[in-house]
């Protein structure tokens, strides 16, 4: 099915209510752990520079009394929540255009990007924020399929699916903010070296890029179910080989 022929039914969906039953959401993160095992290149390609990154940081934040006011900067919440929309993108893209080839076109990072960097800007609750996300979750998989969807298309589209959008971002969020006193404990029982600080940092970072992985391979397999998108044939595809 072409993403025309896909925009269509997103279209006739708006006008009737969806009447097919929603897929199960633990087949789905069974086979996004599945995924993810058969992507491990991929994974540790992007997720182990976010790591790095924040454990570089981390360390000169710490090791330099000079730049004490400069640890708990809003600046590094919106560039790391920049770096994981551009994550979350590149993500669903493997899940919906599975064993493609590298794509020339620039990643539809904008809106999403946009969005989820000023997000720590926002002072909500998680379980507000993740009520909010869940109503326009879909469109994260129609802008990475090339095929941008309103606000409006997006609600509609994701309407029969609202439960499992709020389980499926409630739970990372939820385990994400587990992450911190798991950790901390860890911190603890670690001999006391300079780098410890920057090491808990980055197992966090590796931590919520694996929980993205669940996020975008669900939010794809979502999509496609309700909308029918197909990836398209190799003479229609829109992501085509580099020269």
């Amino acid at each position: 099915m072409t993403l025309g022929v896909a925009c269509g039914k997103l279209r006739a969906m708006i006008a009737r209510p969806h009447d097919s039953d929603a897929p199960s959401l633990g087949l789905v993160l069974v086979k996004a752990l599945v995924f993810w095992l058969r992507h491990q290149g991929v994974f540790w390609l992007m997720a182990l520079p976010i790591a790095g990154l924040a454990a570089a940081i981390t360390y000169v934040l710490e090791a330099n009394q000079a730049l004490v006011d400069w640890r708990h900067h809003w600046g590094w919440g919106f560039l790391f929540a920049f770096i994981y929309a551009m994550f979350l993108d590149r993500w669903i893209k493997e899940a919906l255009l599975e064993d493609t080839h590298p794509c020339e076109e620039a990643d539809a990072l904008g809106l999403m990007a946009t969005a989820l960097a000023l997000l720590p800007h926002v002072e909500l609750s998680a379980v507000l924020w993740t009520a909010a996300a869940s109503l326009f979750g879909l469109m994260l998989p129609s802008l990475a399929a090339g095929e941008p969807s309103s606000l409006r298309q997006a609600f509609a589209l994701g309407r029969p699916l609202q439960v499992h959008l709020f389980l499926l971002l409630g739970g990372a969020v939820a385990l994400s903010l587990l992450a911190d006193p798991g950790l901390a404990w860890v911190a603890r029982h670690l001999p006391d070296r300079p780098w410890n600080g920057a090491a808990v940092v980055a197992a966090h970072r590796l931590i919520d890029a694996l929980l993205l992985t669940f996020v975008g391979y669900g939010l794809a397999a979502l999509f496609r179910e309700v909308s029918g998108w197909r990836q398209p044939e190799p003479d229609g595809r829109l992501y085509r080989r580099m020269s």
